[in-house]
């Protein structure tokens, strides 16, 4: 079985292709921030075109390891995320204002819907952060191509790691004036921090 990840108008034939957009028509219409639909260990192949930059530096731990949790041992995943060291000195050599759309993300979809926060990068990857990113995860590297301004990662997934050591790995938050981080906080500590997020905001709707 293989998912397509918040597959948009892109769908692929063959796979189960999943967006939080009904427009779209996915096969499966799912919120891809919340945990997917499938068991540990059953899904052989994933491709998340477009998609990780669009949770933030936090967030990104905890949906990142839903998808490497429902991939078997021995499967595939297919990360494409924009290049934003390459777009960033494309945009202070060229001063092109249409690099801002690869930095922020576009919120109109074929200038008929609005996608709002789905819409919205939310962190920026190049090769070094990308690849160090995924091999917290268990992940075998198995190839990395920049084609214009994207970075299109392939990994396989080596053995299966327990949440409590994702729950562990320590996320530098803001830095002062100088470039120094005010402290650290666990990945188990920002999802339960998230999670009171958002359920303030369900209970004052």
């Amino acid at each position: 079985m293989k998912l397509n990840l918040g597959c948009g108008s892109k769908k692929l034939e063959g796979w189960i292709n999943i967006d939080s957009v009904a427009e779209f028509k996915p096969d499966l219409v799912h919120d891809v921030s919340l945990p997917l639909p499938y068991s540990d260990d059953s899904i052989d192949e994933i491709l998340a075109e477009g998609l990780l930059e669009h949770f933030d530096k936090y967030l990104r731990f905890i949906i990142f390891y839903d998808w490497i949790r429902i991939l078997k041992v021995g499967g595939i995943i297919t990360v494409v995320v924009p290049n934003f060291h390459k777009i960033l000195r494309r945009y202070f050599k060229f001063h092109f204002s249409t690099f801002l759309d690869n930095i922020f993300g576009e919120t109109m979809w074929e200038t008929k819907k609005y996608l709002g926060h789905f819409g919205i990068h939310k962190w920026g990857y190049s090769v070094k952060t990308l690849t160090e990113f995924v091999q917290k995860f268990g992940m075998e590297i198995i190839k990395i191509n920049k084609k214009d301004l994207s970075i299109t990662l392939v990994a396989r997934k080596r053995k299966h790691i327990k949440k409590e050591l994702i729950y562990n790995i320590e996320i530098n938050p803001t830095v002062d004036k100088k470039g120094f981080s005010r402290g650290s906080l666990s990945v188990k500590q920002a999802e339960r921090l998230i999670s009171s997020f958002l359920n303030s905001e369900l209970s004052s709707r």
